[in-house]
């Protein structure tokens, strides 16, 4: 009878992975450079791979393995800065924490710590500066919000945010008003290499939101600050001290959040900065620190080199998603990861994925860019069973769109 049982069970594997095996033969996606891993996370049994260990630009799927190391590393409370106090002076150094005057996430202790003090303030900037923008980003991306730069204390999430309500522009941080100035643009442009804005005339009543990144630097971040505070705010290049303190303000899942469901790059990039900081480490060694720490061992055989995927450069397999999703769901608890991860139809970059089999819910992880369309998580069939699933697609040439729809209508046949 065991015997049986054992038989049918195979059958019924070969019967999915036949099943699946045509479904990708008929989709475009067997028309270009993709590959496929499912896998049962209670049985271990791999239901389908195609290409599964040849290496693919991962896109934001990449966000999937940061968050793993910052869960491990961080804990639950966001170490927002670091500070020591002597007579007379209160010196504060950076984390990388991005949540610091966040539009969105609203985190102001670091402004209402420096508000309180009567001391004389300096920030202690990096003895060595982090690269701003990561390894194989896009240099004409440098006006889009994604491509805000990399600080060790960034603020307002280092975005000039502009808007435009009764013909009137509405600049924040205000302090960004004095360099910009309206022009013959169509939309607000930076220079490329200073911190002057070029608006356009605003023709309507209003003029839809857009987030510009600014030019960081030390003095930059000093300036930012006095602005804010309406105080004097110095600055010099200084070590951590060794007697400093953490701050700790806003919970760690309030970054993880955006991260995961908007593919906030911004997030992503920090996070590394937050886990340098965590360790001591140089953030610019951070990846290649991470590769020899204990549980790790499956990095050496990827390329990675940024937090958020922005780059080409990264190169990820299917099978490497699959670990990476089979050991967040051994150590994340279920509802919290399923509330981190976007669903379909329901939440974040996966709200649009619709019309799914009848009982099937999916959480996951999007990827895109030009010629690129890259989804990873996890798929509850309507028997109860949760699989984990990494599909690569790479160069299409064709729209993002139609990649997105070739990946989603192959989900369709998992059953």
């Amino acid at each position: 009878m065991k015997n049986f049982a054992f038989i049918f069970l195979l059958a019924l594997v070969g019967c999915q992975s036949s099943h699946l095996q045509i479904a990708y033969t008929e989709s475009s996606l067997a028309q270009r450079a993709s590959g496929v891993m499912i896998k049962d996370l209670a049985t271990g049994k791999v239901l389908f791979e195609k290409n599964a260990d040849q290496y693919f630009m991962p896109a934001s799927n990449m966000k999937l393995l940061t968050f793993l190391q910052a869960n491990r590393i961080l804990g639950s409370q966001i170490p927002s800065f670091k500070y020591r106090e002597t007579k007379d002076t209160l010196f504060f150094w950076g984390t990388g924490d991005i949540s610091n005057l966040h539009p969105t996430i609203k985190n102001t202790a670091l402004r209402d710590f420096l508000a309180a003090s009567s001391k004389v303030l300096v920030y202690g900037s990096p003895l060595k500066q982090i690269p701003v923008m990561g390894s194989g980003w896009a240099w004409d991306d440098y006006n889009d919000h994604y491509s805000a730069e990399i600080s060790d204390m960034p603020l307002y999430a280092n975005l000039v945010n502009f808007s435009a309500a009764a013909k009137r522009w509405r600049i924040m941080p205000d302090a960004f008003e004095a360099v910009s100035k309206t022009g013959s643009t169509q939309e607000v442009r930076r220079n490329r290499l200073s911190n002057q804005f070029e608006l356009p005339v605003v023709q309507t009543q209003k003029y839809p939101s857009q987030d510009v990144p600014f030019i960081t630097s030390p003095e930059m971040t000093a300036f930012l600050l006095t602005d804010t505070l309406h105080k004097s705010v110095e600055t010099m290049p200084l070590a951590v001290h060794p007697d400093a303190r953490i701050f700790y303000a806003g919970k760690m899942d309030s970054l993880y959040l955006p991260m995961l469901h908007e593919s906030d790059n911004s997030v992503a990039e920090q996070l590394l900065v937050m886990i340098a900081a965590e360790k001591g480490w140089d953030p610019t060694t951070v990846i290649e620190n991470l590769k020899k720490e204990p549980g790790n061992e499956f990095l050496k055989d990827i390329r990675w080199v940024d937090g958020s995927g922005l780059s080409r450069y990264d190169l990820l397999r299917p099978k490497d998603f699959i670990y990476i999703l089979e050991t967040l769901a051994k150590e994340v608890a279920p509802d919290r990861l399923y509330t981190l991860l976007p669903e379909a139809s329901k939440t974040g970059t996966m709200r649009n994925v619709q019309d799914l089999n009848p009982g099937v819910r999916i959480w996951a992880k999007s990827g895109s860019f030009g010629n690129t369309y890259d989804l990873s998580g996890y798929y509850l069939t309507k028997e109860g069973k949760t699989l984990a699933f990494s599909i690569l697609s790479n160069l299409g040439n064709t729209s993002v769109k139609e990649i997105k729809n070739s990946v989603v209508e192959f989900l369709k046949a998992i059953h």
